[in-house]
């Protein structure tokens, strides 16, 4: 059984999913989204500041967003495995 608010974490998570994936840079196609109560995560890694404050910005976007926890690190691939 599917509650009110799971539902409701599920359908913010899938918009905010979406829109990031509408935003046509590949690296906010990787991000990772979580939703709880209207609090929104979003983690993981791209390669630009510019494009982790296109996330941030565009997460704000979307209706439903009370909170927006920023966990998104700038860097490549290989600073992270040289780290």
């Amino acid at each position: 059984m599917i509650y009110a608010t799971d539902r409701a974490d599920h359908d913010l998570r899938e918009r905010m999913v979406s829109y990031l994936c509408s935003r046509f840079r590949s690296s906010l196609r990787r991000l990772d989204v979580e939703s709880s109560g209207g609090t929104v995560t979003i983690r993981g890694r791209v390669p630009t500041y510019y494009e982790k404050q296109l996330a941030i910005n565009s997460c704000r976007r979307v209706a439903g967003v009370v909170k927006l926890v920023d966990d998104v690190v700038v860097g490549s691939e290989e600073e992270a495995i040289s780290s």
